[in-house]
């Protein structure tokens, strides 16, 4: 099955690869997934069906998250937001301008995509922190057991390992974050189910 996308001087024919309930995922939307993802993450571009189906999935995750914000009516990041992200990306893993711009043309994304995914990740760390962090609750039992599997990797001074009241702060916000993250998987795992998802097998090959 294809769409048939009208451009300005020519038509382009884009494949479904997935349906969502009435929603679609195009192939060349999971190609633009794995080029934005591959260039974040400083790795080559893999287009194996393997790679696809993850990146399909990511995209479905993202469809179920949306429309749940759009119920909810929870406040977005304005576009303004991105930019300290973006210079935060272009300050780490580029020496200048030009690195920046040629490795955009390397892996075939434009600087308004790419701040549009960095928006989205924005996005999602808000929709996180306000649905799922407040229902995480971390015990003192919890934060005493994670120091004792973890003290040695905190950050010990010359005195040794760091005491307990030191790291305990450091520890619940670790341990919030883990809740959270866990909240959200099982928060999509249940919306999924609920979905109508449908792979199109031709557009994994």
């Amino acid at each position: 099955m294809c769409l048939l996308l009208a451009g300005a001087q020519s038509e382009i024919i884009d494949r479904i690869a997935v349906t969502l309930d009435n929603q679609v995922i195009t192939a060349s939307g999971i190609a633009l997934e794995i080029r934005l993802t591959a260039f974040l993450n400083g790795v080559p571009l893999d287009f194996s069906p393997d790679a696809r189906r993850k990146a399909a999935n990511r995209l479905i995750e993202q469809r179920l998250i949306r429309r749940e914000m759009q119920v909810g009516r929870y406040i977005q990041p304005a576009p303004e937001e991105v930019e300290p992200l973006l210079k935060q990306v272009q300050a780490q893993r580029f020496h200048s301008q030009e690195e920046y711009r040629q490795a955009l043309v390397k892996y075939g994304i434009r600087d308004d995509e790419l701040k549009q995914h960095l928006l989205w990740q924005l996005t999602l760390l808000r929709f996180v922190y306000i649905r799922f962090r407040p229902a995480v609750q971390v015990t003192d039992s919890d934060i005493q057991a994670y120091f004792e599997r973890h003290s040695a990797q905190m950050g010990a001074g010359v005195s040794g390992k760091p005491a307990l009241d030191d790291v305990r702060d450091q520890i619940r916000r670790i341990l919030t974050d883990e809740g959270a993250d866990k909240e959200l998987d099982n928060w999509l795992a249940g919306a999924r189910q609920r979905a109508r998802v449908e792979f199109h097998p031709e557009a994994f090959r």
